[in-house]
């Protein structure tokens, strides 16, 4: 539709003034955010200012008050290992002065401790007196001899200290002869046991008494010791059964 020159004037004119009323309406815009940006930074200058003024003049802050720590050197516990090498070194000390046992244990908090054993007083025991052997009666050498169970020409010989080689000669026997119960033999009245070995066993002695043993066997397990010895240091009675005799006196 065609308008006329003057109605196109005024359409002409109403965009003009429009468009300066939205130019105008901007720039006021933005000139008042920039004003108030510049307010706001004028109002922060000075309290930046005042906040660096009171830093430089305010006094330094005083560290908090310690309390020096005192070490109780007398109830402060000791490495473990100083104390294991404190309490052997103290064991060996008391081991070599009073020759006593010592053993290293731990208290109840776990400290070694060393402690030594005393020993128990020892009991008095009273010495076994031994049974005084009555005096023997003098053996006279005999002129003859009764052969008696479990004797021989080398006990015979030993018992009467002569020589065995006489007490075969006179009896007209040899080495190897063997001898009976009751025979009867002469004891050569000189002479002596050749050697040093008369006596077999160390006596006074006490003998245990076997099954089937006789005091004459018993003087000859001896060598030097009568059977009349032994009979009277005993008390035996004939005929000298030593069945239920447990031991026996060798004088």
């Amino acid at each position: 539709m065609k308008l006329d020159p003057v109605t196109n004037r005024v359409e002409f004119f109403k965009r003009k003034w429009h468009k300066y009323c939205y130019l105008k309406g901007t720039k006021y815009a933005r000139f008042k955010e920039i004003d108030m940006k510049k307010s706001s930074l004028l109002l922060l200058i000075p309290l930046i200012m005042a906040l660096a003024v009171s830093g430089c003049v305010r006094k330094a802050s005083t560290p908090p008050a310690t309390t020096p720590h005192v070490i109780d050197v007398a109830n402060t516990p000791l490495p473990v290992d100083q104390q294991i090498l404190s309490a052997t070194m103290t064991a060996q000390a008391i081991m070599q002065e009073f020759n006593m046992p010592t053993q290293i244990v731990q208290n109840p908090l776990g400290t070694p401790e060393v402690i030594t054993q005393v020993p128990p007083t020892p009991i008095p025991v009273g010495t076994a007196t031994p049974t005084p052997l009555p005096t023997l009666q003098p053996m006279t050498k005999p002129t003859t001899w009764t052969v008696q169970s479990g004797e021989t020409i080398y006990c015979l010989a030993r018992r009467f200290d002569v020589d065995p080689g006489d007490l075969l000669a006179i009896n007209n026997l040899y080495a190897g002869s063997m001898l009976n119960i009751g025979d009867v033999l002469d004891i050569p009245q000189t002479g002596s046991w050749p050697t040093d070995d008369r006596s077999l066993l160390e006596h006074p002695d006490i003998w245990n008494v076997s099954p089937g043993e006789s005091v004459y066997y018993i003087a000859c397990a001896y060598g030097d010791v009568w059977p009349e010895q032994i009979i009277q240091v005993n008390g035996l009675k004939e005929p000298y059964d030593l069945t239920g005799i447990a031991t026996l006196q060798i004088p």
